[in-house]
């Protein structure tokens, strides 16, 4: 945790850290010349005082020379951790090829404040279903995203050194998170079973922020604007989907009339056979008790009238698996999802790899 004045909040995020994190945990936090520091040292952390404000990043990369686990979480002062919300982090880590992990971020009325971010082109940031109910289902299955807050961001510290850590170039702050999760070479997981309640701003100036927001964007597009290039400019419902998935592949849809045993098989056979791409369930019921470890196991599960839904993502899928002939869905697909494969037109490899769902004979 890094400081920088703000230590009501700084040591009300403390007492929950404590609350709510199983022992033994390491904490430390890094002061950037708060004139009240020595209130921090009655709290039980290991402290480091700067004599100046060395910024965001930098203390960060501090703090992490000091870590002796394995894994090293950044935790924003004003980020309230809620009961349970380290183990998921940490189960997802241990997964491979994943090298950071994120939770569901709330704000303080119980909005959601972020599932996952969002960068669009111009390097417009914005948090995935911001201001929505974070119970909803788009928000509710976890899934690898390119870039997640640093309010809350579990990190393998090896990873995390092997790329130098936060770049100074973003000091004082922001933008710096962005950059990271751009720069780390693996998978980063947005963990919906964990969640946090971020303040926002409450340990800093809106103002301030916005004229170091603005300044450091222009480094970041330098950096990695190329990428960009292609995506939506403004944040509407659809620019934040495409932004979503802009580097999930393949995406990959299960339409269905209701949940059963072999939807939720092919789903979740998918999911876990590109991992980093999109598989969608669809069902026009609601979805019975195999919604949760659907949901665990990656998948997103949409629901409520087909065609409507199919309309609202107009070509985004590669390809499409039906398990029941329906000539009401191939009309829907044709008008939406052109150019997606159908189950019959499958690729080699997906028939050998799913002959247990029984739909490829």
């Amino acid at each position: 945790m890094v400081t920088r004045g703000g230590l009501d909040l700084a040591l009300h995020a403390l007492r929950t850290l404590r609350e709510h994190t199983p022992e033994p945990v390491q904490t430390i936090v890094v002061d950037n010349a708060s004139p009240d520091v020595d209130r921090l040292d009655t709290v039980g952390i290991e402290l480091v005082r700067n004599a100046e404000n060395r910024g965001f990043g930098p203390a960060c990369n501090q703090g992490a020379e000091l870590a002796r686990a394995a894994a090293v979480v950044f935790l924003n002062p004003d980020a309230l951790v809620h009961r349970g919300w380290l183990a998921p982090l940490l189960a997802a880590l241990i997964e491979p090829g994943v090298v950071a992990a994120a939770p569901r971020l709330l704000n303080p009325d119980g909005t959601l404040q972020e599932a996952g971010a969002l960068v669009f082109r111009g390097a417009i940031t914005g948090g995935y279903g911001e201001g929505d109910d974070p119970d909803a289902l788009p928000y509710r299955f976890r899934r690898t995203v390119e870039y997640a807050s640093a309010a809350c961001l579990l990190v393998d510290r090896a990873e995390f050194a092997a790329v130098g850590g936060f770049d100074p170039a973003y000091a004082p702050a922001y933008y710096e998170d962005s950059d990271l999760c751009f720069r780390l070479g693996g998978r980063i997981v947005y963990e919906p079973r964990s969640t946090v309640t971020h303040v926002r701003y409450g340990s800093g100036d809106l103002a301030q922020a916005e004229r170091l927001s603005a300044r450091n964007r222009a480094t970041f597009l330098a950096r990695h604007g190329a990428e960009l290039a292609d995506r939506p400019g403004r944040p509407t419902a659809r620019a934040a989907l495409a932004v979503r998935d802009a580097r999930a592949h393949p995406r990959l849809l299960v339409a269905a009339p209701r949940l059963d045993h072999v939807h939720a098989r092919l789903a979740t056979a998918l999911c876990a056979l590109w991992p980093e791409g999109r598989t969608t369930l669809h069902v026009e019921a609601e979805p019975g008790p195999e919604l949760d470890a659907l949901l665990a196991a990656g998948v997103e599960v949409a629901t409520g009238p087909r065609a409507r839904w199919l309309a609202s993502r107009r070509l985004h899928y590669d390809a499409v698996f039906a398990p029941e002939p329906d000539e009401r869905l191939a009309s829907e697909l044709d008008a939406t999802q052109p150019g997606a494969s159908r189950v019959h037109e499958a690729p080699a490899d997906l028939r050998r790899a799913l002959p247990a769902a029984g739909l490829f004979a």
